[in-house]
């Protein structure tokens, strides 16, 4: 019987190269598992088959069955769309193309039946004399041609065959030993970015229309106006750069509706708090791309560092050769704990957003919806009980047909009370754009950089096992000791950076959800003394019928 995995995650597959575009909890039909390391041959349920990478599925037995999935795909819209101006230029001419030819140059040739894949369990190949004497041992491509590990060249760095950079406009990047572990070296001159006062503007004469953002360092205070597609080129720069650094993605195009003042209100928060988690990261704040988007006012020199920094060499792994690590020397089984328990974390931390993010979802949806409606419905039956009573026309004691003062009383009670209860129908109906909208946005942008770890998590599990192989292979005596050390040198840099980056995350996460559980509690508090303020008043009607 034919094996069966489910997805973790979601990946979009490249066709041309065979690879296969899965969804977060789709059942696959698996073809294969030797085609390469890294990579199985997969059915979906449409019948369609293709390459799935094999960190981003998990075996699932028979008897487990499993529940029909729907999958959603986003339509991408053309807010912003590039002008025909100098911003078509994109990352399509940036030298990080040239390095994946590089890279590519180097895995073994073609296999059709494998995609494109180098066949399995390949051997070495046999050397000649004059080959061992140039390079001392022939190298064998580890990682799959098509996954994220040789994509972003990480495999032709371990092994020493990507090209040798020069130094890098960023600098060094220092990774220091802390208690909790790796940490990335914070530099001088931290600072934050301040975006507000959004307004429409056009070109063509009118033509093209768009919303302009005012972007003010706070380490130079120049003001800076920059459109969405703007923050979009900073993004694909710093994530086609920055391979183990968490880049989230920017808030969602929009269709319609984006002149609207909610929506660019909303935009610019999101953006708001997407720059401030950008300048705030010690590797990110400071880098070259990173000043340029935030203080370059004139357009010449604007162009000039968009250019510079679609053509910048140190991308991918070659990011790797401008950081200092720590000079202990990591031991392999412990580095590989640590990742299992990470990636452990990960998948728990991932689902559990998603559901408070659900729950949270639906409950304002509550107060949007049935809450207001049912208080309502309480007042209106408090309001025409009271309308009853009001007919209440026994004589007086002075002969007239009017209700004794103390049934009068009542009535007026009982219709504040009903007015009451519609009033806290209506402060639920208000409440959510205090403590649950933001709550809900907020879990939306831990959403976006969980998203970003399959990747990571990906590329180091690859260093991980490129570094175990060539120690097999030393062992075998089919790679020298020198050149199985210079791969684990190699290694321990990405695995410092890795490491770096997780605790920079967790140290995000605590104080991030420690501020956010605050916010949400405190307006919780207010709203129910609200409720209970109004409530108060309106049982002090009652009590003034005793006097």
């Amino acid at each position: 019987m034919m094996k069966k995995c489910r997805v973790l995650y979601d990946f979009s597959g490249e066709t041309d190269n065979g690879e296969l575009t899965i969804y977060e909890n789709e059942v696959l039909q698996i073809i294969r598992q030797d085609v390469g390391e890294g990579w199985w041959e997969a059915e979906n349920p449409s019948g369609q088959r293709g390459l799935v990478p094999e960190a981003y599925v998990e075996m699932v037995e028979e008897n487990q069955g499993s529940k029909p999935i729907t999958t959603q795909q986003s339509t991408v819209s053309q807010d912003d769309e590039w002008d025909d101006d100098e911003w078509d230029e994109r990352a399509s001419q940036s030298s990080y193309d040239a390095q994946q030819q590089e890279v590519s140059s180097q895995d073994s040739g073609l296999n059709g039946n494998n995609y494109g894949l180098s066949a399995p369990n390949r051997q070495f190949k046999q050397r000649n004399s004059e080959a061992s004497a140039r390079s001392g041992t022939v190298k064998k491509n580890f990682a799959s041609r098509f996954s994220v590990f040789a994509k972003t060249g990480g495999e032709a760095y371990l092994l020493g065959g990507g090209p040798k950079k020069g130094a890098s406009p960023d600098g060094t990047i220092r990774i220091i030993e802390a208690e909790d572990g790796p940490r990335w070296e914070e530099t001088v001159g931290k600072y934050t970015c301040e975006i507000k006062n959004p307004k429409k503007e056009s070109k063509l004469k009118g033509i093209k229309s768009f919303i302009a953002y005012q972007v003010t360092p706070s380490n130079t205070g120049i003001r800076v106006s920059r459109r969405y597609k703007h923050f979009d080129w900073l993004y694909e720069r710093l994530a086609e750069k920055f391979t183990l650094v968490i880049v989230p993605p920017l808030p969602d195009k929009q269709v319609t509706g984006r002149y609207e003042e909610a929506f660019i209100e909303k935009r610019m928060d999101q953006l708001q708090r997407w720059m401030n988690r950008m300048t705030a990261h010690p590797v990110i704040g400071p880098s070259d791309v990173m000043i340029h988007f935030t203080s370059c006012t004139d357009e010449k020199l604007w162009k000039q560092g968009k250019r510079k920094a679609e053509k910048d060499e140190f991308l991918g792994a070659a990011f790797y050769q401008n950081i200092e690590p720590p000079a202990n020397n990591l031991d392999v089984a412990t580095i590989e704990r640590q990742h299992d328990t990470f990636t452990r974390f990960t998948k728990s931390f991932d689902s559990s957003v998603a559901v408070i993010q659900q729950v949270i979802h639906d409950y304002s949806k509550k107060h949007l919806g049935p809450f207001k409606r049912e208080y309502q419905k309480i007042g209106n039956s408090f309001t025409e009980l009271a309308t009853t009573f009001n007919l209440d026309n026994r004589p007086n004691p002075e002969g007239k047909d009017d209700p004794p003062q103390e049934s009068v009383q009542l009535t007026e009670a009982l219709n504040f009370t009903g007015k009451t209860y519609e009033e806290i129908g209506e402060l639920f109906y208000q409440q959510p754009k205090y403590d649950l909208h933001p709550f809900e946005d907020f879990l939306k942008e831990y959403g976006g950089m969980m998203s970003c770890f399959p990747d990571m998590i990906h590329f180091h599990k690859h260093t991980v096992q490129t570094v175990k192989e060539c120690q097999k292979q030393r062992e075998e005596q089919k790679m020298d000791f020198e050149e199985a050390e210079a791969v684990k040198k190699r290694a321990d840099v990405i695995s410092y950076a890795m490491m770096a980056e997780v605790n920079h995350f967790h140290r995000e996460r605590v104080e991030d959800f420690k501020w956010i559980m605050q916010v949400y509690l405190k307006e919780q508090i207010k709203f129910y003394k609200s409720l209970t303020i109004k409530l108060e008043e309106a049982l002090q009607k009652y009590d003034e019928l005793d006097r």
